[in-house]
């Protein structure tokens, strides 16, 4: 899932292939050192002998052409920052599509009738990073003092935000316990609309300058087998294995 999610930030952040899922990949290959060293991705592209449109080019080679010093840096938190999150992320939606197989069967639909519209697609990682979020918070360390509702916060003090705790509350998220992708394109007027949860209930992405950059399976039905999986919270909540999924054939 790892070599996945490099491939995938790849395309994104450098607009061409890695070659990751290349089961003959030589060990000393740069793309197997790139987790750990970054530059070694400069050396294997070859971004001026190409000539591409502003539409076809990655996000990294417009950024060259504005900041080379940002365009390092940019990269740089793409690739190291996004590898560990983005699998543990797509494990997490695929675990509760597998335990939910008719939110499955009503996203295949969706995905297989229009290639461009995909509401219930984006509504199925939004309700998948809610019930299980990379991280369990925020923290901030404020720079001046603040009364809140009576409560004296002294300047210098790191502040934690349990976005994971609220999440999975009923008062901030109807049945909360739930994979109910709906809740996130429900009506104002529908008891579930995501809204009527306070604002900082769910906030996966951070907030403010600091927020994570990443805010800005067709022919598959996957199924799960056993007992749920086991997360382990360390800087990353880490979804560790086994991973009990069943990849079969859809009929068509």
């Amino acid at each position: 899932m790892n070599k996945w999610s490099l491939e995938s930030i790849g395309v994104v952040a450098l607009g061409c292939r890695l070659n990751c899922l290349d089961p003959n990949l030589p060990e000393d290959s740069p793309v197997k050192k790139l987790i750990q060293c970054v530059h070694d991705l400069f050396a294997i592209q070859e971004f001026e002998t190409k000539t591409k449109t502003d539409d076809e080019k990655g996000i990294l080679e417009k950024l060259l052409e504005i900041n080379e010093d940002f365009a390092y840096i940019m990269a740089s938190d793409m690739l190291f920052a996004g590898v560990d999150t983005a699998a543990n992320s797509i494990t997490g939606a695929l675990y509760l599509l597998a335990k939910n197989p008719d939110k499955q069967n009503k996203l295949r639909e969706e995905v297989l009738s229009d290639p461009d519209k995909r509401p219930y697609l984006r509504a199925c990682m939004r309700e998948a990073i809610r019930m299980m979020p990379i991280v369990s918070g925020n923290m901030r360390l404020t720079t001046k003092e603040y009364n809140i509702m009576g409560y004296k916060i002294p300047s210098g003090l790191q502040v934690a935000f349990g976005h994971q705790d609220m999440s999975l509350m009923d008062e901030h998220f109807p049945r909360a316990k739930e994979f109910l992708p709906e809740r996130w394109m429900a009506d104002k007027d529908d008891p579930l609309y995501y809204r009527n949860a306070h604002p900082f209930a769910y906030n996966p992405f951070g907030f403010g300058a600091r927020s994570c950059i990443a805010r800005m399976v067709e022919n598959f039905q996957v199924e799960w087998f056993g007992e749920p999986p086991k997360v382990v919270q360390t800087s990353l909540n880490y979804i560790k294995g086994p991973y009990n999924f069943i990849l079969k054939d859809v009929k068509k």
